[in-house]
This record gives C-alpha cells, sequence and structure tokens, in this order.
C-alpha cells in the first residue's frame, strides 16, 4: 500500500518582528523562580535566601528557600538558548512557578550603558532568527510556532512584574562601582535586552541590530526564556547588568567586569522579590 499524500502544507513565513500578545497566565504556586546562565549571576540571590534546602531536578542542581517569606527556587541554566529553554521547561512544569525571574549579565550594545548599570526588561527579544543576508542584515520574520501560530521574536515584560520592579527601582540602591576611575553608582532602568547563540559578533552586526531592535544589552539566554514562559502562560522578567561592551572578541573585558554586573543584577533581583514578597502579604 502506498503512503498517502501529505495533509500539511510547508510553512509560510510571516517577515517582519511579530510581537507576543498578552496572554493570562496560567494556573501557578505561589513562587518565584529565578535563573542565571551561571552560578556567579545567581550567587548573591541565595545568599539572601533564609531556610535554604538543595535538590535537583533531572540532575540539575536548585536551592530553595525564602526571601522576606516569599518561597524561591533559584537554578543554573547554563549558557545559551538549548540550556535555557531545557532548564526553563524543566522547572516551570516540576514548580508551577507564579513568577520567572532571569538574572545575570549582558554586554553592553547601548554604549550609554555603564558596568554594573541594571535593565530590566521592559522588552525581552531574539536577534538571530530570520534570514541572515550581506552586509550581515538580518531579514527577521515570524517561525511556525507549536500552537499552529507563529512564534514572536518581541516579548512585553509582564506588566504585574514590571510594576514590582518599578517600586523596587524607587527603593534600591546599587553598589558604587568603586573598581572604575573616576567611581559612579549605577543605574537601575526600564529597557530592551536582545538574545543570541553569539558571544562575540561583527560591527555589521552590531549596527544591524541597534538599527532594528534597538536594544540596551545583548546577551545568549532570556529571548528563550521569555518565549518558553510565553508558551507555557507564565509571567516572565528579565533583569541584567552591564558587562563588557558588546565585542568581536569580549574574552577579557567579560572576565574582568562580569563579577561587578553579576552583583548588580542579582541584588536587584532580590529587591524585585521582596516587592512580590510585601505585594503577596497585602493580598492576604
Amino acid at each position: 500500500m502506498l503512503p498517502p499524500p501529505l495533509r500539511n502544507k510547508p510553512p509560510t513565513i510571516v517577515a517582519g518582528l511579530p510581537v507576543a500578545k498578552r496572554r493570562a497566565s496560567g494556573p501557578s504556586r505561589d513562587l518565584t523562580l529565578v535563573l542565571g546562565a551561571i552560578p556567579q549571576e545567581t550567587e548573591l540571590v541565595e545568599w539572601a535566601m533564609a531556610k535554604k534546602k538543595r535538590g535537583k531536578l533531572a540532575g540539575i542542581p536548585y536551592l530553595e528557600g525564602r526571601i522576606d517569606g516569599r518561597r524561591v527556587v533559584v537554578a543554573v541554566t547554563g549558557i545559551g538558548k538549548t540550556n535555557a529553554t531545557m532548564v526553563t521547561t524543566l522547572f516551570v512544569q516540576k514548580f508551577i512557578p507564579r513568577d520567572v525571574l532571569m538574572c545575570g549579565t549582558a554586554s553592553r550594545i547601548d554604549e550609554a550603558v555603564r558596568n554594573g548599570d541594571v535593565i530590566v526588561g521592559e522588552i525581552t527579544c531574539n536577534h538571530d532568527m530570520g534570514s541572515l543576508g550581506p552586509g550581515f542584515v538580518m531579514e527577521y520574520f515570524g517561525s511556525e510556532g507549536p500552537l499552529d501560530d507563529h512564534s514572536p521574536i518581541i516579548y512585553p515584560g509582564d506588566r504585574r512584574l514590571l510594576a514590582a520592579a518599578k517600586c523596587a527601582i524607587a527603593k534600591h540602591v546599587p553598589e558604587v562601582a568603586e573598581h572604575l576611575s573616576p567611581s559612579y553608582v549605577p543605574t537601575v532602568r526600564l529597557g530592551r535586552i536582545t538574545s543570541g547563540d553569539q558571544f562575540g559578533i561583527t560591527a555589521e552586526r552590531i549596527a544591524d541590530i541597534l538599527r532594528q531592535l534597538q536594544p540596551n544589552l545583548m546577551e545568549m539566554e532570556s529571548g528563550s526564556v521569555a518565549e518558553v514562559c510565553y508558551y507555557l502562560r507564565t509571567a516572565f522578567l528579565c533583569i541584567r547588568s552591564g558587562s563588557n561592551p558588546t565585542q568581536h572578541s569580549p574574552d577579557d573585558a567579560y572576565r574582568k567586569l562580569s563579577p561587578f554586573a553579576s552583583r548588580q543584577a542579582a541584588l536587584f533581583t532580590v529587591s524585585v522579590v521582596r516587592e512580590l514578597a510585601l505585594a503577596a502579604k497585602k493580598k492576604k
């Protein structure tokens, strides 16, 4: 017997920069999941926790505890979009968190951002979904998604989490950047963060990303975490601090500047969790 003709047509491509629609959150527990790509990025979140208990999920270590009474689970995803997608999916499905916060460092594609400045993702997006053309110019498009849709490229931050971040900004005091001269106090503000699986990129690629997406920071995980949370109907917010300038070979600058950036992102993430704890107590 011959196999039947295919019923499904090849996927269509929708050119442009599709924006995620607001989706109602699914059922959840009163818990915040905090993710970082590497241990350096979550160390001070773990430091701020009480009643700590370690565990493993599919062999991946995590720490569970409390910040101002709020239940928090912290896990490290590993670097890159595939690792971040895998760990986020596992932990969201297991713990069913009300909120997912991704904290850590990112390169400073916006020259106005300084080492240690924190950008809260009013927008989180992916900059490597599309067709790369001459001169490293990307033609973006929405690819076939899992719900007979086209996956977005741009993901707005959750409104409730952005409101908590704004309250935290009003109270938070960053550490002084004493390792640089002249020293300064880093800022915390809303902005745009973009992700892709490239650590260093060419000047032409940087120019095209800035032209089309206008990001403040560039990193390697949060766009994928935003996409997972979008499809699993879980509130998401990205919190990143600027480390090295975005450049072709960032290795030395990243190693020198990422520790201070890691501290600032983690400490502000703790401030946001405290705002979430306060809001939960007010509801009771």
